[in-house]
């Protein structure tokens, strides 16, 4: 009975103990909604009026607001605002302040743009933007100006502003197909999702033709020839369903906060879903990714985006790298998480990444025309994933036939990615073309002269082998050239007159021919695997190479110093840092090494590298912001922390490989590792010194103590023994007495001299003056108090 009371409480009591582990909150999870919610009351506010089409009213409506707000007190103030000679409209822009637009030269143009440093420096109640899809002039901080917007946002500063729904990120290829325009100027679809409110602006269409006809939204041929094309009304409709739809999306995403933030409230559950959107080089898998995001948006469920680099694709010209990165880009604006996996086997990477990532669908692309119909062929993507076993769904989109990367977007892909053919490049890819093409010839030759000893299948066997040779040393194209120039002199030098004109002989030719090639192949794919292989362990050993000679240094300008020579050796990167030049971890920066020459391009890169270092985002070539500059500006980040700035120039870019960005990114962080591991030791060290300085201080006051007490007993014990026996000690005993306790003081005197001038060199406060003196002085200056002391 006692044994079965005891299981029974024991068995009572386990349930409840779990019960309030987990209704007990968790303070990661607190502590990061304070976080945010600190976060957000810094962060300035955002409302944005959402348009189907120009002309339904945005702007209007956003100047009324402004006009309310600056009624009720507010500080209103319009940063840039387009009223395209509408009346109404700019009778409300009259009415409130504007901030002067800043000049800016293009192509002996003057330009008018919204002033983002005079924006921040006056400090708004509340700042009307409108456009937000407008791209700015070049030489800008920015591209876009809702990267402005960002920066507005970052500093407190309120911002209303206008966007139509054909400038949405991830409804692009939609527009497109509705509106047969493709819309190069997009918005991001997270800024529609941070925003604070979304109005949604709307008139009917038929509204919106009569305003186009009365002149109210375009004046002149233009506004005919919008009613012609973009306005059409099956266009208007179509947009308007697309907006209304996505301000549907909006409150969806504000009741899913809402539930995120009150569990109690909410009933929803059940299991967590994942996506993973697998693409490759193609460009029309930027439609891939567009359909990844809605897919993602509908699931309300997390999403990522993989590639896999094979042997064959890490070696594929620029245009293909290029489309590459503009989906894994376009990801990442939409908000995906973007992964490079590698490997020989794309479904057996996919497959094991998604059991590791915990993922419930894959989507995957089919593509349209001659491909679609080999889908089920064991070899292709597709058919490998539905034939092998697996935990998560596989979901298939079609793609369309063919898409064109526009020529700015592949400029400033190949600009990113460093990846422009230097003409010593394109002269050894031609010189390997070219010395295939004479191996070719050189095999007949050598055929035609040892043909009658050898024979046709010694002649055949003579080309495999040169094949093979040509695949091995030159690759791939430098061996099929090989092979063909040996074919045409095979016929043209009449090799072929003894050759049997019979079926059999035919295959065995064709044979021996589909071999040559078979191995070929075979031969330049184990290339590639071998330069991939060595790729990898040629990073890992620079990576390896790197943590040993930071591991070894403890001052921030030996760290910076050394980085910028293994990276130089080893990736042939120019690269320079910038640091807190103060004690406090803040501006003005400072430049290491500091003999690093920039030139007439130094204000603008070190003005480039505080941006990054107050923002904490990559500048400069190849980015959204700064592009202009001659140098990528990289943060080195502890954390939240920002540490200082990797500058790596712009004429060693182009040299790097194509997924350079990332391997440097692991560089900084490697940095930054050490700079922190540097900045502890000092700290240690600081404490350290601290503890022996007290220690030293403390046997110094006790030292101190027992050299004043010795002669304060003299000095008491005299007073004392003259004070009782005044009268009866003899004169010369008397004096005595008074001469010790004379000595006594002038001793405690030098003493006290001594602690006092220990005090100003502890303090800092007394400068020393060195002077040679004879060792035999001191020693007899000791000798001789010593003997005085004992006397």
């Amino acid at each position: 009975m006692m044994l079965e009371s005891e299981g029974a409480t024991a068995g009572h009591k386990e349930p409840m103990s779990d019960d309030i582990t987990e209704d007990r909150p968790d303070p990661d999870a607190l502590l990061a909604a304070v976080q945010k919610e600190e976060a957000a009351k810094q962060r300035g506010r955002l409302k944005i009026f959402f348009g189907a089409a120009p002309g339904v009213g945005k702007t209007y409506a956003m100047l009324r607001y402004g006009l309310d707000e600056m009624n009720k007190g507010r500080d209103v103030l319009i940063g840039v605002v387009e009223t395209h000679q509408r009346s109404d409209t700019q009778a409300l822009a009259d009415a409130l302040p504007q901030l002067p637009l800043r000049e800016a030269q293009h192509r002996n143009v003057t330009l008018k743009e919204f002033d983002l440093d005079a924006a921040l420096q006056r400090r708004p109640g509340l700042l009307l933007l409108d456009e937000l899809a407008h791209s700015n002039a070049p030489g800008s901080r920015h591209q876009k100006r809702w990267q402005d917007l960002e920066e507005l946002l970052d500093a407190g500063i309120h911002v209303a502003t206008t966007v139509n729904v054909q400038h949405l990120e991830s409804v692009n290829e939609v527009v497109r197909a509705i509106t047969g325009v493709q819309v190069r100027e997009t918005v991001p679809d997270r800024v529609i999702a941070e925003a604070e409110e979304l109005t949604l602006v709307d008139i009917s269409d038929t509204d919106l033709l009569q305003r186009l006809k009365e002149g109210k939204v375009y004046l002149g041929e233009r506004g005919e020839r919008a009613m012609a094309n973009f306005f059409r009304k099956g266009n208007l409709i179509a947009l308007r369903q697309l907006a209304m739809r996505i301000a549907a999306d909006r409150v969806d995403l504000e009741l899913r906060q809402f539930n995120a933030e009150n569990p109690e409230d909410s009933k929803s559950g059940g299991v967590r879903e994942r996506l993973l959107v697998a693409i490759g080089m193609y460009p029309e898998d930027e439609h891939l990714v567009r359909a990844g995001y809605h897919l993602a948006t509908a699931l309300r469920c997390p999403w990522i985006v993989v590639h896999v680099d094979t042997p064959r694709g890490l070696l594929q010209k620029p245009e293909e790298q290029a489309w590459l990165w503009s989906h894994l880009h376009l990801a990442e604006r939409l908000g995906a998480e973007t992964v490079r996996l590698t490997g020989v086997d794309v479904a057996a990477e996919i497959l094991a990444y998604a059991e590791l990532r915990d993922v419930t669908q894959i989507l995957v692309g089919q593509a349209q025309g001659l491909r679609r119909y080999i889908w089920w062929w064991p070899g292709s993507l597709l058919g490998k994933l539905l034939n092998r076993r697996r935990r998560m769904d596989v979901v298939v989109h079609p793609l369309p036939l063919k898409k064109a990367v526009s020529e700015e977007s592949l400029e400033r892909s190949r600009q990113y990615l460093g990846m422009t053919i230097s003409p010593e490049q394109r002269r050894q890819r031609n010189r390997a073309l070219a010395i295939g093409a004479g191996l070719g010839i050189g095999l007949s030759l050598l055929a035609l002269a040892l043909n009658p000893l050898l024979g046709l299948p010694s002649v055949f066997l003579l080309y495999l082998v040169g094949t093979v040779g040509t695949a091995l040393h030159y690759g791939r194209w430098p061996s099929i050239i090989a092979l063909s120039s040996a074919l045409v002199t095979f016929y043209a030098f009449g090799l072929s007159r003894g050759l049997p004109a019979t079926l059999g002989s035919l295959v065995t030719f064709g044979i021996i021919l589909a071999l040559a090639v078979l191995i070929s192949q075979l031969v330049a794919r184990s290339r590639e695997q071998e330069n991939m292989a060595r790729m990898r362990e040629r990073r890992a050993r620079n990576l390896y190479t790197l943590v040993q000679a930071l591991s070894r240094l403890r001052s921030a300008p030996e760290i910076l110093t050394t980085a910028a020579e293994q990276i130089h050796s080893t990736l042939g990167l120019s690269t320079a840092f910038w640091l807190p030049a103060g004690a406090d971890d803040g501006l003005p920066l400072r430049l290491l090494p500091e003999d690093t020459d920039l030139g007439e391009q130094r204000d603008g890169l070190q003005s480039a590298a505080v941006w990054v270092f107050q923002h904490g985002r990559p500048a400069g070539m190849g980015t959204d912001t700064l592009s202009g500059l001659p140098a990528l500006m990289l943060p080195i980040s502890a954390g939240e922390r920002v540490l200082g700035v990797m500058m790596v120039s712009d004429v060693e870019i182009r040299r790097t490989p194509a997924d350079w960005l990332r391997y440097m990114e692991t560089i900084t962080r490697l940095v930054a590792v050490a700079l922190e591991s540097a900045r502890t030791f000092q700290r240690r060290s600081e404490a350290d010194l601290h503890l022996q300085l007290e220690r030293m201080q403390s046997a110094l006051l006790s030292a101190v103590s027992h050299d004043l007490r010795t002669p304060l007993t003299t000095i008491l014990g005299s007073l004392g023994t003259l004070e009782r026996l005044h009268g009866t000690l003899p004169e010369a005993e008397q004096q005595q007495l008074i001469r010790d306790i004379r000595t006594e003081t002038e001793r405690m005197s030098q003493t006290m001299e001594r602690i006092l001038r220990v005090a100003a060199l502890l303090s800092g406060g007394a400068e020393l003056h060195k002077e040679w003196v004879p060792l035999t002085d001191i020693l007899g200056s000791a000798r001789r108090e010593r003997q005085s002391l004992c006397a």
